[in-house]
C-alpha cells in the first residue's frame, strides 16, 4: 500500500495485490474495511476463507466432468486469435469505450423481455464478434464467474480468490435469431451452473483440447461505490480505478452504468489501436442489431450491413508501415516474374501485391493467388484492408477481401482507373497517388 500526496488536501491511495490473494469482488470489501478502520470503527471478525476452500474440496466432480464434456461434444476447432505462446508475455495495450445510453437501456430491456441477464446479452454480442473475426460459426470464449455459492455462509463478504474462468460455447446457423441465441446461452448457463467450480484446466482435459479459447469477456457487476467509503469528517473518496492484467491476447471487461463502460486489454503485437476500435464498433453494431429486431436472423443482419462497419478506420496520418514505391517493370514481365508467379500488370495490382507480401510475411505473391490460401486469416485481412484503404484512399470493407481474395480480383473490385505499370509516373514512398 502507498499513500501519495498530490496536493495540500488531495491524496492518492495505491493498493497493489497479486490475484491469488483476492479477486475483484473482494476489492470493495477490503476497501470498506480499510476506511472503516481509518474512521475508528470496530470491524467484525472476518469470514474465514477456509469455508470456501473446504466447500470447494468437497464438491462432486464426476458429474461436472460429464456435463462439460457434453457441452463441448463435437467442438472441433478452438477459437484462437493470438499466437501459440499462451502466457502472453510482451507489451500490452488498454483502450476504453462507452456504449451510448440509448443502446445500454435497450440492452437492459432486451434482457428483461427475454427473462435473462445483461451479461447474457453482452455474451451473445461478443460471440458474433468472434465469429466475424475468426470466420468460425462454432466459437468459444472465457467468462469469469464469481464463485461465491449461496450455501457458503458469509461468501458475499469473504476476501480471497473465489472466481473461476469457464468456457462459453456458442453456435450460430443461418437460421439463428437473437432470441434463439439468447435462449441457447441461457440454457447452457443453467446446464453448467452447478458445475462452474470445476477448474479450467480440468475442463480442457475432459473436452480433449489443450485450449478452447484465448479471449475472455468479463461482466463486472460487483459494487464499487466511492461515496459509500467517504467519511463525515471531510474525507471524500472522489474516484476508484482498477487496473489488472490478463494473459489472454484479448480481454474485454464490461462495467454497468448509465452508459456501459468497456475496457479492452490486448496484446500489442497481435492487435493495434485501430483493430480494437473496429472490434468494439462491431460489438456495438451487434448490440444495436439485436435490440432493434430480436426476431431477425443474425445472418441476414450481417448481409444487410454489407460489412461497412467492419472496416478498420484509419487516417492517412496513422502509423502504418510505409509502402515501398512501386518499381516499374517492362511489359514483357507482366505475365511472369521469372519464378512462375504471375506479375502485377497495373499500379494498383503492384501496390496490393506489396501489401499482401508485407502482411502475410511471404516473399512473393502471384496476382491470382488467394490471400487466405497464402496463410491469411480474419485478423490479417483486417490489417491488409487497413493498409489498402490508407494507400489507395479507399473505403473497403473487410468482407470484400473474402469475396475477392486475389490481387487481380480485388483490383477489379476496386473499380478505379488503373495504368499499366510501365506507364505510371513516379510514386512517392508514402504511397501518395
Amino acid at each position: 500500500m502507498a499513500l501519495i500526496r498530490t496536493a495540500e488536501d488531495r491524496h492518492r491511495f495505491v493498493l497493489t495485490n497479486h490475484h491469488i490473494v483476492l479477486d475483484g469482488w473482494s476489492l470493495p470489501i477490503l476497501l470498506g474495511e480499510l476506511f472503516a478502520s481509518y474512521y475508528g470503527q470496530r470491524l467484525p471478525a472476518a469470514v474465514p476463507y477456509r469455508r470456501f476452500a473446504t466447500w470447494l474440496a468437497g464438491r462432486e466432480r464426476t458429474v461436472a466432468r460429464i456435463v462439460w464434456r457434453e457441452v463441448f461434444a463435437g467442438f472441433d476447432n478452438p477459437t484462437l486469435v493470438g499466437p501459440p505462446d499462451r502466457f502472453g508475455l510482451g507489451q500490452r495495450g488498454v483502450a476504453s469505450f462507452r456504449v451510448p445510453e440509448q443502446t445500454t437501456r435497450a440492452v437492459s430491456e432486451l434482457a428483461r423481455s427475454r427473462h435473462t441477464t445483461v451479461n447474457t446479452v453482452l455474451q451473445a454480442a461478443w460471440a458474433q464478434v468472434l465469429m466475424w473475426l475468426t470466420g468460425q460459426h462454432d466459437v468459444a470464449f472465457g467468462a469469469v464467474v464469481s464463485g461465491r455459492p449461496a450455501e457458503v455462509a458469509g461468501a458475499e463478504s469473504m476476501v480471497g480468490l473465489l472466481i473461476n474462468t469457464v468456457p462459453v460455447r456458442v453456435t450460430i446457423t443461418p437460421a439463428t435469431t437473437t432470441t434463439d441465441l439468447l435462449d441457447q446461452l441461457q440454457k447452457t448457463h443453467h446446464h453448467t451452473l452447478e458445475h462452474q467450480h470445476l477448474a479450467l484446466n480440468e475442463i480442457h482435459r475432459v473436452t480433449g483440447h489443450a485450449r478452447l479459447f484465448d479471449t475472455v469477456f468479463v461482466y463486472e457487476n460487483y459494487p464499487t461505490d466511492a461515496a459509500a467509503l467517504s467519511g463525515t469528517d471531510g474525507l471524500a473518496i472522489t474516484e476508484i480505478t482498477n487496473r489488472d492484467y490478463y494473459h489472454y491476447p484479448l480481454a474485454v471487461q464490461a462495467l454497468p452504468g448509465r452508459e456501459l463502460d468497456l475496457h479492452v486489454q490486448f496484446r500489442a503485437d497481435v492487435f493495434d489501436a485501430a483493430d480494437i476500435e473496429t472490434l468494439i464498433e462491431r460489438f456495438q453494431l451487434a448490440l444495436v442489431s439485436m435490440t432493434t429486431d430480436p426476431t431477425r436472423r443474425l445472418s441476414s443482419a450481417d448481409a444487410q450491413d454489407g460489412g461497412k462497419h467492419a472496416r478498420p478506420y484509419r487516417s492517412s496520418n496513422d502509423a502504418l508501415p510505409a509502402q515501398p514505391a512501386p518499381t516499374a517493370v517492362s511489359a514483357s514481365e507482366h505475365l511472369d516474374d521469372g519464378g512462375g508467379y504471375p506479375a502485377p500488370a497495373t499500379l494498383v495490382e503492384q501496390i496490393l501485391t506489396g501489401i499482401y507480401t508485407q502482411v502475410l510475411g511471404v516473399d512473393r505473391v502471384g496476382v491470382d493467388e488467394s490471400f487466405f490460401d497464402l496463410g491469411g486469416d480474419s485478423l490479417a485481412a483486417m490489417r491488409a484492408v487497413a493498409a489498402i484503404n490508407a494507400a489507395l484512399d479507399t473505403h473497403l470493407a473487410v468482407t470484400v477481401l473474402f469475396e475477392a481474395p486475389s490481387v487481380r480480383r480485388l483490383s477489379q473490385r476496386l473499380g478505379e482507373h488503373v495504368y499499366p505499370v510501365d506507364e505510371v509516373p513516379a510514386v512517392s514512398p508514402a504511397g501518395d497517388l
